[in-house]
C-alpha cells in the first residue's frame, strides 16, 4: 500500500506542503536589495547576513535574483 501511495503522489505532481512557519516567513518579508552605496559601506559579516537572509527566501520561498 506505501508503495502504491508514493507511485500516486509522484504521478499526480504532488508536492510537499508547505509547512506553516515557512508561510508566515514568506508572507511577513521580501528580498533585501541594498544600493551599490550601501554595499560599498557593509561590514563582511553585514554582507553575508544579507546574503543569508535572501538564500533562506530563495530556498523557502522562490524569490529570484
Amino acid at each position: 500500500m506505501g508503495k502504491a501511495l508514493i507511485l500516486c503522489l509522484l504521478l499526480a505532481g504532488c508536492t510537499t506542503p508547505v509547512s506553516p512557519a515557512r508561510q508566515v516567513w514568506c508572507d511577513h518579508n521580501e528580498p533585501r536589495r541594498p544600493s551599490a552605496v550601501v554595499v560599498a559601506a557593509m561590514t563582511r559579516p553585514e554582507l553575508d547576513e544579507v546574503n543569508a537572509y535572501n538564500g533562506k527566501g530563495a530556498r523557502w520561498c522562490g524569490w529570484r535574483p
